[in-house]
Parts: C-alpha cells; structure tokens; sequence
C-alpha cells in the first residue's frame, strides 16, 4: 500500500473528524470500528475503511456531497497498486446497476469523449435541479 497516500487518507479522516468536534470514540463507535484500529487508519498505519463504513463515517460526520466524494476519491487513492483505484461509492454502484459498466463499455468501444459525456452530464444535472 502506498503509504503516503494512506496517511493522506488518515490526516484527512481526522481533519473532518476534528472539524465537526467529534471524538476519536464516539466516530469510531459511529462506524462500528474499534477506536484502537480508527486510530491506526487516521496514523496512516493501517488501510481505508470499507465502503460501509465510508458510507457510516460520510452521514455520521454530516458531509456535504463535495467532502463525499473526497472522502470516497481520497480512500481509493489510498488503495494497494494492485488494485482498481475506483472511488468505493462509484464502484458499488457500478456492481449493482449493470447498466453502467455496459455504458462505459460502449463509450470504450465507440471512442466516445469527453464532448459526448458532457452531454450526458449536462441532461443529468438538469433533472437533478
């Protein structure tokens, strides 16, 4: 695992932690965690969380959307070289909504960029308002 990252993944954990005047126990009771192994992930010393517990620690520290997905874009940047750096909230959507895999695959397969995306991006946020 890259260290570096991970201990940006942890300092970060703990600068929303400490900016919203929660405990180190009480947000690692939050996520269901023990506060021995929040520690170590907020020293860099041990991995990210998993996606449940992403999802925990985004609605128990009351995260806008933007800190979200930092939160979710930080935690994959923190993952081993191995694997797929793929923000945890996009890849769980992406396994449960096949449709999604299939689009990036046919966007793949026809050399779609970034002109065709923003269309689509642009038809989304309008229904989001």
């Amino acid at each position: 695992m890259n260290t570096v990252q991970r201990l940006r993944f942890g300092r970060y954990v703990e600068t929303l932690r400490k900016s919203r005047g929660k405990s180190l126990r009480e947000t690692a009771k939050a996520i269901k965690v023990s506060p021995q192994y929040y520690s170590e992930v907020e020293k860099g010393r041990s991995s990210t969380f998993t996606a449940e517990r992403l999802k925990l620690l985004s609605q128990f520290l009351l995260l806008n959307e933007e800190e979200s997905h930092t939160l979710y874009d930080v935690a994959a940047q923190s993952r081993t070289s191995n694997d797929v750096v793929t923000p945890q909230d996009c890849a769980d959507y992406m396994l449960s909504n096949s449709y999604v895999i299939d689009a990036l695959r046919l966007s793949m397969e026809t050399g779609a960029g970034e002109k065709e995306w923003r269309v689509l991006l642009d038809e989304l946020r309008a229904r989001k308002g």
